[in-house]
């Protein structure tokens, strides 16, 4: 059993690869964001999903964090952002030296073309599975990521907030 266990695991292994470089590297959503008329880094992606998703405000630093990069690379980001519309800065109420970072309407039309790209994929892929399937497959992938550690789920609404 527990040799049947491992080369189980292995093979589960191996479809997590194969979904990691074929969602990654034929930058599916870079290719959206090219049909945007985005000039932006298909890294930048993730942020307008981060922001889109949020619950509170963020912080630049909130922001790297969430993203585990350099406040640096995120400043080239945003900045790339803020050209092309994506992003703005507000100053804090609470405190004048700080910003947060939201998303413009450009933005959150951007990211709600990113969700239905998203979703749509995994509706032509997803092979009929039932309701059923589809609940036991997202409980497992969010039971995984939960203990791979890092920041918390991100739960993607149909429209930014």
């Amino acid at each position: 059993m527990a040799a049947r266990t491992r080369d189980i695991e292995r093979q589960m292994l191996g479809a997590f690869a194969t979904v990691a470089r074929q969602w990654g590297a034929t930058p599916l959503e870079g290719h959206i964001a090219k049909r945007l008329g985005l000039s932006i880094e298909d890294s930048e992606i993730r942020i307008i999903y981060i922001l889109g998703a949020r619950t509170d405000d963020m912080r630049p630093g909130d922001l790297a964090e969430q993203l585990s990069v350099s406040r640096p690379s995120l400043s080239k980001s945003l900045t790339r952002l803020r050209t092309a519309g994506i992003v703005e800065s507000e100053v804090a109420n609470d405190d004048r030296r700080s910003v947060y970072v939201t998303l413009t309407e450009a933005g959150k039309e951007a990211y709600a073309t990113l969700i239905n790209f998203g979703t749509e994929i995994i509706h032509s892929v997803n092979g009929g599975l039932t309701v059923s399937e589809l609940e036991t497959v997202k409980g497992f992938l969010e039971r995984f990521a939960e203990r791979l550690g890092g920041p918390g789920p991100v739960v993607l609404p149909p429209e930014a907030r």
